[in-house]
């Protein structure tokens, strides 16, 4: 691998975790923002959970794209068939802990909601954006 490619795919990866951090900021305040409207303080656990994993989720995301970018580029086809596997096991383990910890029907079903759209967002973006740097790639060695 050369710099200039080395250079691209740290930039790329440095846009992934801004897009990153800026879709989970803007979903967390529209629902806290909703949570107070409405009054409901139920909203706000499920909401701080589902920015965390949404967070936590992307930036290991980001970092292992760009782990494989750089050392095995033709594992990115690989990669992205694993990558979202890993994060599904892992968001059901979380709504798994959550189930078990709670165990009232009313605030399961508002955290699963909350956190599947929270989830539904984040892999739009994940498929969107990597599906736009592939085609950039691929228009570029043509």
């Amino acid at each position: 691998m050369n710099r200039k490619n080395g250079d691209a795919i740290a930039q790329q990866a440095k846009r992934y975790y801004k897009y990153s951090l800026w879709l989970v900021a803007a979903m967390t305040l529209i629902a806290l923002l909703a949570a107070n409207i409405l009054w409901q303080e139920a909203l706000i656990v499920p909401v701080v959970i589902s920015a965390v994993f949404s967070l936590v989720a992307s930036m290991a995301y980001g970092a292992a794209w760009k782990s494989v970018a750089r050392s095995a580029p033709k594992m990115l086809t690989k990669f992205y068939l694993a990558a979202p596997a890993l994060r599904m096991i892992a968001a059901a383990l979380v709504v798994a802990v959550y189930c078990v910890a709670v165990r009232q029907p009313e605030k399961i079903r508002v955290f699963a909601i909350v956190f599947f759209l929270f989830y539904i967002v984040m892999l739009i973006l994940d498929s969107v954006f990597f599906a736009r740097i592939e085609k950039l790639n691929k228009n570029h060695k043509e």
